[in-house]
C-alpha cells in the first residue's frame, strides 16, 4: 500500500486522511469520538493536521502490525502524550 506523506502546510479532507494513513473513514470518525484523535478545524467538517494525521498512522500501526486492541492503543497513546508534555516541559525549563 502507497501512503501519502503529510503536508505540514494545510489541512487534509477525511478521505485524503483514509489513504494518507491506510485507516477507514469509520476507524477515523470512532477515533474522533473516543477523543483519542480531533479534527482540526471546529466548523465540525473533517479535515485533519499533519499532527493528526502520524498520530492515526501510529494507531493503525499499533493495531495492525502489533495486533493491539483498543484498551492498549489508549493506554499507549495516553502515555506517548505524556512523554511528549514532559519533553516540552524540559524544553520550556532550559
Amino acid at each position: 500500500m502507497n501512503l501519502i506523506s503529510p503536508d505540514p502546510h494545510h489541512l487534509h479532507p477525511l478521505e485524503v486522511v483514509v489513504r494518507m494513513t491506510g485507516s477507514s473513514r469509520r476507524k477515523i470518525i470512532f477515533y474522533c469520538r473516543k477523543g483519542i484523535v480531533a479534527p482540526a478545524d471546529s466548523s465540525g467538517s473533517w479535515h485533519f493536521d499533519e499532527e493528526s494525521v502520524i498520530r492515526l498512522r501510529h494507531i493503525e500501526t499499533l493495531r495492525q502490525r502489533h495486533r493491539m486492541n483498543w484498551a492498549a492503543i489508549c493506554t499507549i497513546i495516553a502515555l506517548l502524550d505524556e512523554v511528549e508534555a514532559l519533553r516540552e516541559e524540559l524544553r520550556f525549563r532550559r
